[in-house]
């Protein structure tokens, strides 16, 4: 494959940021792979083609160190992956406002962060963002509220800044990840239990009783989950497609997607239903989507790739 200059990729250190950065230095791209611990950063600077940079995405002082490091390399910047994130799974009514602004931070404030110190080297190379975020971003579960809430923010963060940066051919991809082995799923199971310790649950004693015992179930689970191959498929194509997907939604089997899809499907009906003297009847409704389909069908998608 072409190389077109180096990927930054957050959030490298495990799951799917590590496959992610092994993936793109075995097809020999440069990878400025960030993360926070120095133990991880060492065992990244051991892959070849991996130049390990140090970032948390919720500091602004690592972040702009994270730029002045890319600058200073003098390669500029091709890509960026915001994969960095956390999970969380907890009932929102029982989360504190200090627990939701850590989820926000990390999954948000910090994609906004990187994005923004990282868009003058995107913009000379005309290169890519992608944002890694999750079927909790089009569908929503009860448990995972705070973690719904900051993909579906990323939903919108990116469409709005593909709209804003095509004129810079800048082009924004989002993957919307399905049930793949990942370490988030573990690191959630951690945090669970600690909030539970120390934040026992007010209102939803029962409810969170049960989770808890599901939890270990869950872990066994998460680690049987199939490898990420299908995420990395659609990253890569994100990347250096001529004609790259706006969304990418790479999932574990097909009863996942059609759950998936059927979140922003149930919020058009809705919406639809309560618009008043407006609403679209059912045959306009199915006008609109055969116009919608036609629309994408019609556009260059993976025609040809760049390398």
């Amino acid at each position: 494959m072409k190389t077109l200059g180096p990927v930054l990729v957050t959030g490298a250190s495990t799951g799917i940021g590590r496959a992610i950065t092994e993936m793109l230095a075995e097809d020999g791209h440069l990878v400025y792979a960030t993360a926070r611990k120095k133990t991880d950063l060492e065992q990244l600077a051991a892959i070849p083609s991996v130049d390990p940079i140090k970032l948390d995405v919720t500091s602004p002082a690592e972040v702009r160190r994270a730029a002045a490091t890319v600058k200073k390399r003098g390669a500029g910047l091709y890509g960026l992956v915001n994969n960095a994130g956390i999970g969380d799974y907890w009932p929102l009514p029982e989360l504190d406002i200090e627990d939701l602004n850590a989820v926000v931070d990390v999954n948000v404030y910090g994609v906004h962060r990187v994005t923004q110190a990282m868009l003058p080297f995107l913009v000379r190379s005309r290169g890519r963002i992608v944002n890694i975020s999750s079927i909790g971003g089009l569908a929503t579960t009860g448990w995972l509220g705070a973690y719904c809430m900051t993909k579906h923010a990323l939903e919108a963060y990116s469409e709005s800044l593909s709209k804003l940066l095509a004129k810079y051919r800048v082009k924004v991809g989002v993957i919307e990840v399905g049930t793949f082995r990942s370490q988030i799923n573990l690191t959630g199971a951690e945090t669970t239990r600690r909030r539970a310790r120390e934040h026992p649950p007010v209102i939803m004693k029962q409810e969170v009783s049960q989770m808890l015992k599901q939890l270990p179930r869950d872990i066994v689970s998460a680690k049987k989950e199939p490898r990420p191959m299908a995420v990395l498929e659609s990253i890569a194509d994100a990347l250096f497609s001529l004609h790259p997907r706006t969304r990418y939604c790479p999932c574990s089997y097909k009863g996942e997607l059609v759950w998936a899809i059927k979140g922003p499907i149930t919020r058009t009906v809705q919406a639809n239903m309560g618009g008043g003297k407006y609403a679209l009847t059912r045959r306009e409704m199915h006008a609109l989507l055969d116009k919608i389909w036609k629309m994408e069908l019609r556009r260059p998608y993976a025609e040809s790739k760049i390398g």
